[in-house]
């Protein structure tokens, strides 16, 4: 890519970031003080890997939106880290209202159900070695791509696991999620939340997205 190309890109990207932070402004960088740094360059959405933004992204921030707006804490919420962890999105955030919080719960039940690669639904999670819902296509493209790093860089026989010899959780998305919770009137008790309002509308984009219809 050339040097011109390459500026471009970064200016895109940075007009783009603006834009988000200014809808979304838990997602800005922040330094220690919690002041943010003005640097557009990247945001904690960044952090959040391509196959979920696509699946479920936007939904995810503008339901972030709403709920920091109803309870009054959209300027005074931060991201802190987000990551993948375990096969699932894990946000972290600074101390907010208990429906804020419930999100991160929320979003991290969600996530486990799509390939983190390019969000399709339901994809198999593998658990042989390193934990991640990933389908086969996304697999096999990442394999070409080390293949193909290694053949320049290293010496000696490139080798990998096939798919299909993988150990995976054949996984399909429920709509409610069941967590033990405890409190000191009721000690330990379940509590089942119903996600199914989200997940209907993440189904609806999977259409768009992969042109065929996703079941449950």
């Amino acid at each position: 890519m050339s040097r011109k190309r390459e500026a471009k890109r970064r200016k895109t990207k940075m007009l783009r970031n603006k834009k988000l932070v200014k809808r979304y402004p838990w997602i800005a960088i922040v330094d220690w003080h919690r002041n943010n740094v003005k640097d557009y360059s990247y945001t904690m959405y960044d952090d959040v890997p391509n196959g979920w933004k696509r699946a479920f992204g936007k939904i995810m921030l503008e339901e972030y939106r709403e709920v920091l707006i109803r309870n009054h804490y959209l300027n005074d919420f931060q991201w802190i880290e987000v990551k993948e962890k375990y096969g699932t999105l894990r946000l972290y955030s600074n101390d907010a209202p208990g429906e804020v919080l419930r999100l991160e719960s929320k979003y991290d039940y969600i996530s486990g159900f799509f390939c983190l690669s390019c969000g399709r639904i339901n994809s198999p999670v593998l658990t042989d070695g390193w934990v991640e819902p990933l389908c086969e296509d996304c697999y096999n493209k990442r394999t070409v791509k080390q293949r193909r790093w290694h053949e320049e860089n290293c010496k000696g026989t490139f080798t990998y696991t096939p798919y299909k010899d993988f150990k995976k959780e054949e996984q399909k998305i429920e709509m409610f999620a069941t967590y033990k919770c405890y409190s000191p009137e009721q000690g330990n008790y379940e509590e089942k939340r119903d996600y199914s309002q989200t997940i209907k509308k993440i189904i609806a984009r999977q259409h768009k997205l992969f042109k065929q219809k996703s079941t449950l």
